[in-house]
């Protein structure tokens, strides 16, 4: 029995560690992936660069300007820009701009995604760019995304995000490294099997290759895994960095990752009968980098029961004992703030909220169709954190 029950845990322990740790490590047994080069014309191809805006009215005008700078830099692009029923001074701001961008207002919240769709109808480009308006780029970004489409198997080009926050909470900080993670984990997969999916923040797809996706799913994951089905790859621009701005505040962490699992876990009911006939190699990179990561709380929550239990039945009631000790002794150490416990709980926290996500994506109708922008990113740096008691 103890045996049994030890080996289980040892397997979904090792389910939860497996998209961090031996995935990357597998990957290295596929075969570096050989560019097949091709020739984009004489001049640059046309580009259309979309955003979709919600109450953005804090960082719209840097966006505008660095998207007007970004366009004229590159020569042959033009600029969408869809606000989605703001209530706030969004297309106030936008409106002078309106001889150098297309403006699109809402009168209704249709969600980022239908307004995406809305922005692809309205322009003719040859490539297309979604970037999201809380997201600094360089003036260069255009060419660095375009460059990468020599390879004629991509199908789209992620920037590569960094944050630039991570020392203003402990959340904004937990956020951070994990993304450093995962931008690792994507430099594997570009070189190998192709990126599991772009960066929302900033990314480029060839318009032949353009699925609009239901205005309930997330744009840019079901973009991805319809090129996956394609048989075409994302790669990362490597020489290309975007930066915005991590949650600061729990509470707003925990609603993203909520939202985030909850809209991952619909993309994959909805596609997941053509996505089990994808080629074996991007497949097994969506099941091990997606899916298991979105169940890795649960993965790790049945790891400890398993692993409590087998060590209650080997030394005695002894353990529970010690185990809620412990629990007890690191909420305390939180509370008085002590940072490596209040790391622990928040990074509990945030797992607990993809957890409530996946379960919303599985059990529920929840969409997240529309949704606010998090205070805490769109805030100034110079605001200061906005975590209460963040031990800084």
């Amino acid at each position: 029995m103890v045996t049994a029950l030890s080996t289980l845990a040892m397997l979904f322990g090792m389910l939860a560690i497996h998209p961090f740790v031996t995935y990357p490590l597998s990957l290295l047994a596929f075969a570096r992936r050989a560019p097949a080069t091709r020739d984009l014309g004489g001049g640059p191809p046309s580009v259309a660069i979309c955003v979709s805006a919600y109450n953005e009215e804090a960082v719209i005008l840097d966006k505008v300007n660095s998207l007007i700078a970004m366009a004229a830099h590159y020569g042959n692009a033009t600029i969408h820009i869809y606000v989605d029923g703001a209530s706030d001074r969004t297309v106030e701001i936008l409106k002078p701009f309106q001889d150098r961008i297309d403006l699109v207002v809402g009168t209704e919240r249709l969600g980022k995604t239908a307004g995406m769709n809305l922005l692809v109808q309205r322009s003719e480009s040859q490539f297309l760019v979604f970037t999201d308006a809380n997201v600094v780029t360089p003036i260069d970004s255009i060419s660095k995304l375009v460059n990468e489409f020599k390879d004629q198997a991509v199908g789209a080009v992620s920037a590569r995000l960094r944050y630039v926050n991570a020392e203003e909470s402990i959340t904004s900080n937990s956020g951070a490294g994990y993304w450093k993670m995962q931008e690792a984990v994507k430099k594997i997969e570009a070189r190998t099997i192709g990126v599991i999916g772009v960066d929302g923040a900033m990314f480029m797809i060839e318009r032949s290759l353009y699925r609009p996706a239901p205005a309930h799913l997330i744009d840019d994951l079901f973009i991805s895994l319809q090129l996956m089905m394609q048989r075409r790859v994302v790669v990362s621009a490597n020489d290309l960095w975007v930066e915005e701005r991590s949650a600061t505040a729990l509470g707003d962490e925990m609603r993203r990752k909520s939202r985030i699992a909850c809209q991952a876990i619909n993309v994959h009911r909805a596609i997941w009968p053509e996505l089990k006939r994808a080629p074996i190699g991007p497949l097994y990179g969506y099941l091990s980098h997606r899916l298991l990561k979105w169940l890795l709380p649960y993965s790790l929550a049945i790891a400890a029961l398993l692993a409590l239990v087998a060590l209650t039945l080997t030394f005695g009631q002894i353990v529970p004992v010690l185990a809620i000790a412990g629990v007890c002794l690191s909420a305390l150490a939180a509370l008085l703030g002590f940072k490596p416990a209040r790391f622990i709980w928040i990074s509990a926290g945030l797992l607990y909220a993809v957890a409530i996500g996946v379960a919303q994506g599985f059990l529920s109708r929840m969409t997240y169709t529309t949704w606010s922008p998090a205070g805490s990113i769109r805030a100034s740096a110079s605001t200061g954190p906005a975590e209460t008691g963040s031990g800084r």
